[in-house]
């Protein structure tokens, strides 16, 4: 009797151990999280349209001063979407949604930008959370948040342009929105895999067939993690039902309607390339991104993903294996479909503009973040029983300290400072650069609305590096959309 109280109350302390370090780890990362994200929320309220805004947004606000009316607003969407494809472009989600600019509501109203981006992106990344680490691989679900919190903060601050990724509305209805989207659709399509409800089924194939739709980049990835998955799943369940195909011939026809179907001018070939130039100029392209871009504080994104990911399996109960089979292929996978995100620039006028590289850091954090997850979790179970768990234990805890401490020590020298988006909202808050930016950008827009003249003399808006800045190709485009004669006071 007295030896199993004895029992009872160490594994008691060893769980009270583990709580504890969960939560000090979720303090760490709300810490990070708030630093990382407050000051760029505060920059969006200075925000305004620029560039593309007008122009794709011209026919649309026309029709909302004609008669208000909601459903006119969304019908004329519809139609420039569509008419846009005989001219221009063919992502057809993107063009409607991209159509719908705050702009057309007024210079005010364009601060929604941001936060329809914000609010969009966090849920998909919660639910993608929930569906794959909680409820697919039983990961504690406040580890589930730690991750989630860690991906959204360093996505967001390490954006390769924040400018048209954060607060430019066609950058975001063309690339932001849909990484959301593409995180909801996977997660329905998890949820359905791991309860067999329908419900679920039908969510995923919606979402799958918009996501679709949205541009040939994420489209791209959706299809190909979509087949990834089912044929992983089938492989574990050893069931393969007509229905578990549906979302994956969703994601199949939207990627085809996107690329069958691209627009009288975007997207046109740029050179004929072989199969095996076009999957070496991915690599190259693709490897000269991962060096790029993963700067010292991305370093400590992985450790802590690695760290939670090993804790939270370590001390699973048993059972856990079968979800973890295959570690290599599934890695060697998920690589290749990163590389795979370069592809269709190779066939394309789009180039590796800001937006579009704000996709293939967004592939290359959602690749990793899993890999790294499913390879720890697979060390973890590995590990069990072979070592002494106590001692484990503690040699992680120690290493978790050790890349809580140096991270700091990272986030304060310079290389991290001139990438940091954070870094850079917060510099343009403290020395007044947004709020002139602002101040000059309102006194325009009341000058176009307001003023009795035909000719309107517009001051050039000053640099903010957080925001797509305008130049004089955008003077015509503003003069068509106030009706204005407009000349760049220089």
């Amino acid at each position: 009797m007295l030896h199993r109280l004895m029992e009872q109350l160490k594994n008691n302390k060893k769980s009270v151990f583990n709580h504890a370090a969960q939560i000090i780890i979720l303090l760490v990362v709300i810490k990070y999280f708030y630093d990382m994200i407050n000051p760029i929320i505060k920059v969006a309220q200075y925000s305004h349209p620029t560039m593309d805004d007008y122009w794709m947004t011209t026919y649309v606000h026309e029709q909302w001063l004609e008669n208000h009316s909601v459903l006119g607003f969304i019908a004329a969407a519809f139609r420039y979407a569509i008419g846009i494809y005989k001219t221009w472009d063919g992502n057809f989600l993107s063009m409607f949604i991209t159509s719908m600019s705050p702009a057309v509501f007024g210079d005010y109203a364009y601060s929604f930008t941001f936060y329809f981006m914000f609010v969009t992106f966090c849920i998909g990344s919660l639910a993608a959370m929930y569906a794959i680490l909680y409820r697919r691989f039983r990961m504690p679900l406040i580890n589930c948040v730690s991750m989630a919190l860690l991906f959204i903060a360093f996505f967001m601050n390490f954006l390769v342009n924040a400018g048209e990724g954060l607060y430019w509305w066609p950058g975001v209805a063309n690339y932001t929105f849909f990484f959301g989207m593409f995180m909801f659709a996977h997660s329905m399509s998890a949820l359905y895999w791991e309860s067999h409800r329908k419900v679920f089924l039908v969510i995923a194939s919606i979402f799958m067939f918009l996501v679709g739709l949205g541009n040939p980049f994420t489209s791209l990835v959706s299809a190909c993690l979509c087949a990834y998955e089912a044929a992983f799943t089938i492989y574990e369940k050893r069931t393969a039902k007509t229905l578990n195909w549906i979302p994956l011939a969703c994601a199949v026809v939207g990627l085809i309607v996107v690329v069958a179907a691209p627009g009288n001018k975007s997207r046109m070939p740029i050179g004929h390339l072989s199969v095996f130039e076009t999957i070496k100029g991915c690599f190259v392209d693709g490897t000269k991104f991962i060096n790029a871009m993963n700067k010292p504080p991305m370093y400590f994104y992985y450790g802590m993903t690695a760290i939670i990911s090993f804790w939270s399996f370590y001390g699973c109960s048993d059972g856990r294996e079968r979800k973890f089979k295959l570690p290599i292929p599934v890695s060697v996978l998920l690589l290749c479909l990163y590389y795979a995100s370069f592809s269709p620039t190779k066939y394309t006028q789009s180039g590796y503009y800001g937006r579009v590289l704000d996709t293939n850091f967004f592939v290359m954090m959602t690749m990793f973040t899993i890999i790294i997850m499913y390879l720890c979790a697979w060390v973890a179970l590995w590990l069990k029983g072979r070592f002494n768990k106590a001692a484990v234990n503690y040699a992680v805890g120690f290493i978790a300290v050790c890349t809580v401490i140096l991270s700091v020590k990272t986030l304060k020298k310079p290389d991290y400072l001139n990438t940091s988006v954070a870094s850079m909202a917060a510099g343009a808050l403290q020395f007044g650069t947004v709020q002139e930016y602002d101040r000059i950008l309102d006194e325009r827009y009341e000058e176009l609305v307001n003023s009795p003249y035909w000719d309107v003399y517009i001051t050039r808006a000053p640099y903010v590096p957080m925001f797509y800045n305008d130049d004089d190709s955008s003077r015509q485009a503003i003069a068509d959309y106030y009706r204005k004669n407009v000349i760049i006071a220089e």
